[in-house]
């Protein structure tokens, strides 16, 4: 194996920001999944979440949530963030 491909791409959070809170759903569910993948949780925070959940990010947990290919640990990750941020 190539030393490259065994280092993880340097986190760029500007980047990820922009992914994140993209208009395109399938752009937001794949940057959400990737950040799980090396994070463990989902990116809330880019999101005003204050006093409601932000409809993109409801949105993408919601792809998230339903579709059959998440894994389980995903699966549990996004019910703890929809439990955690008020409707």
């Amino acid at each position: 194996m190539r030393e490259e491909k065994a280092k993880q791409e340097k986190f760029n959070y500007e980047k990820m920001k922009r992914a994140a809170t993209d208009a395109d759903p399938a752009v937001r569910k794949r940057v959400f999944i990737e950040y799980f993948e090396r994070f463990e949780e989902f990116p809330s925070y880019l999101y005003d979440n204050e006093t409601k959940m932000d409809e993109r990010l409801f949105e993408t947990m919601q792809d998230i949530l339903t579709d059959p290919a998440t894994p389980k640990s995903m699966l549990k990750g996004a019910q703890a963030l929809m439990r955690r941020i008020p409707s």
